[in-house]
């Protein structure tokens, strides 16, 4: 036996030296859990996109803040939805996070944040699928990830990356020094930081910068800064593509499918599903007929579901700075309709 483990004895004692190292690493540096990941690129001479940083901090900094009603979707909730303002409506003690952050995070992205706020958090009651007629569910924004949004070649969808880094079987393969990624490749992507500053920004952008400053006092939410655009006033036209389904053997629309596996994750965990519409400046006709159809049966047979607002509740349209997001000094207003919202739904179903 003491001649078959020693041809082994090189390699137990390299794995020993291993194993040491990450628990030595592990005690002294304490890298936060949100660090021990492949999230962030960090690849040479190319910037980290805003949107998976924005992502990326909310994990990091509310992954354990114990928040009743997590809310997440796109950039509609992010620049619209202040917690605080939506909290002024709730009992005392009711925490909100709003978890919100872009389209190309996609419908899958907007699911694992919940999945992995729930499991951090068993104080969650609510989950709130946030999100703007103008971003429905499709192909590329529900099974498409890595997938090309519109004509900026940076915006690919890679909600996938939340469940590969933070949720899937390979998060027991992450070791404590992967932590130290940055501070290596910086070494020796730029001489030892001859070429570029230690600990420098993740991304030298005003709006990042910005974020940073204030998304911790303000539990997620900052304003939007966007560059003005005329609204049109004209009927909602909104999309419902179709797949054919191969467990159904039937054709079925992405909003469909979306809903149904949200409203399986709330079963899933027991918490309350509520799926909030964004106001918009179009107005309701036949060009948003089918989707609420599509919605009214989808709560006929989920009667559990929270949905306080039609798909298409018309707003001024100089209410809004781009038409997915109403200009910031219109975010009270859109946080007090959330928060009303939740309020009587909170009274209604206690918890």
């Amino acid at each position: 036996m003491s001649s078959f483990i020693s041809h082994f004895r090189p390699w137990l004692i390299a794995l020993l030296v291993i194993l040491c190292a990450e628990v030595s690493y592990l005690l002294i540096v304490k890298p936060p859990r949100t660090e021990r990941t492949n999230f962030l690129q960090f690849s040479f001479a190319t910037p980290e996109t805003p949107q998976r940083l924005f992502v990326y901090h909310k994990l990091e900094y509310f992954a354990d803040s114990k928040p009743k009603i997590v809310i997440a979707g796109d950039s509609s909730g992010f620049y619209g939805i202040r917690p605080s303002r939506v909290m002024e409506h709730l009992p005392v003690g009711t925490k909100v996070v709003n978890m919100s952050c872009c389209a190309n995070l996609g419908f899958r992205g907007y699911y694992n944040i919940f999945d992995y706020m729930i499991e951090h958090n068993p104080s969650v009651r609510y989950i709130v699928l946030y999100f703007t007629a103008y971003t429905m569910p499709s192909s590329p924004l529900w099974d498409g990830d890595g997938a090309q949004l519109w004509a900026n070649t940076s915006l690919k969808v890679f909600g996938g990356d939340v469940w590969r880094e933070f949720l899937s079987p390979w998060t027991f393969f992450q070791v404590p020094t992967l932590a130290a990624r940055r501070s290596v490749t910086d070494y020796v992507y730029y001489l030892g930081h001859r070429f570029k500053q230690r600990d420098a920004p993740l991304l030298d952008n005003a709006n990042y910068l910005l974020f940073l400053s204030m998304f911790r006092g303000t539990d997620g939410w900052m304003p939007e800064n966007d560059h003005r655009t005329p609204i049109a006033s004209s009927e909602c036209m909104i999309q419902t593509p179709e797949f054919f389904d191969l467990r159904h053997l039937s054709w079925r629309t992405y909003l469909e499918d979306v809903l149904e596996t949200y409203a399986g994750l709330a079963r899933k965990h027991g918490v309350t599903l509520v799926v909030a519409f964004q106001p918009t400046a179009c107005v309701r006709g036949p060009g948003s007929e089918r989707a609420r159809a599509v919605i009214g049966a989808f709560k006929s047979g989920n009667p559990e579901v929270e949905i306080p607002f039609d798909i298409t509740e018309t707003w001024p349209a100089d209410s809004f700075s781009v038409p997915a997001h109403v200009r910031d000094e219109f975010s009270p207003a859109v946080s007090d309709r959330l928060g009303g919202a939740l309020a009587e739904i909170i009274q209604r179903r206690g918890g």
